[in-house]
């Protein structure tokens, strides 16, 4: 038999290679889908309280998309903040019952960020997660840091992050006074709408917090310094 009988033409390995190229296109398309038509339409991120009450029972749900998705971060972020929301609806106060679930969310949450670790608002997450049980941990504020470097325009994270801030130690570091007072400048600016977050910070901070707060607000806004001022709250 003859060499040109065996050998398989240009056109047949043209045909095999495009063959093959659909099928791999088709068992991409067959995982996004499959993905997709798992993944609860009801998630985003959010810090008020009962939209986030309401998202934390999508939980399972997003996981299960995540786990088909496997890596992607748009998917484990979606089940990061179904669990991770509840940091928002919890009382701080948990008893050693309500241990598991949080541990849970840091996991899924350390997870996400491996697939995301561009997104500002899974950093917060796993700040407010080690802050609801020690705000002088180390990793909480590594993790407030990082959801500065990763998204400092984010204004969906200020409210909560400035919250945070303003009660962590890392307010020493002259670093992060800088990133936190981008945050209140950023809240400034949109004092229409941040700013019963500008109250709620400024009177929930701790002395060393709230003092800072007001020497930065004090030189950008101080007519707006002296309205948060009047709404305080007495302890």
């Amino acid at each position: 038999m003859s060499e040109t009988q065996t050998t398989p033409s240009a056109v047949d390995r043209f045909r095999v290679t495009v063959l093959a190229f659909a099928c791999v296109l088709g068992s991409l398309a067959v995982w996004i889908l499959a993905a997709e038509g798992l993944r609860p339409t009801t998630i985003e991120f959010t810090t008020e309280p009962q939209f986030a009450g309401s998202i934390y029972g999508h939980r399972e749900a997003a996981i299960t998309a995540a786990r088909v998705g496997l890596v992607r971060g748009d998917l484990w972020s979606d089940a990061a903040f179904a669990y991770g929301d509840m940091l928002w609806s919890q009382d701080k106060n948990a008893s050693n019952a309500d241990m598991a679930p949080f541990e849970q969310t840091r996991a899924v949450t350390e997870l996400a960020i491996t697939y995301a670790p561009h997104d500002s608002r899974l950093w917060l997450l796993l700040a407010a997660n080690y802050f609801r049980f020690d705000w002088l941990n180390e990793r909480a504020a590594a993790s407030l840091k990082m959801s500065y470097y990763t998204g400092s325009n984010t204004i969906a994270v200020v409210p909560q992050r400035l919250f945070l801030a303003l009660q962590s130690h890392a307010l020493d570091d002259e670093e992060f006074q800088e990133l936190v007072r981008h945050d209140i400048h950023i809240a400034v600016n949109h004092k229409s709408e941040l700013m019963p977050v500008l109250v709620g910070a400024y009177n929930n901070a701790p002395v060393s917090g709230r003092q800072f707060f007001e020497k930065t607000l004090a030189e950008l806004d101080p007519s707006m310094l002296a309205s948060i001022r009047s709404k305080r709250e007495p302890r």
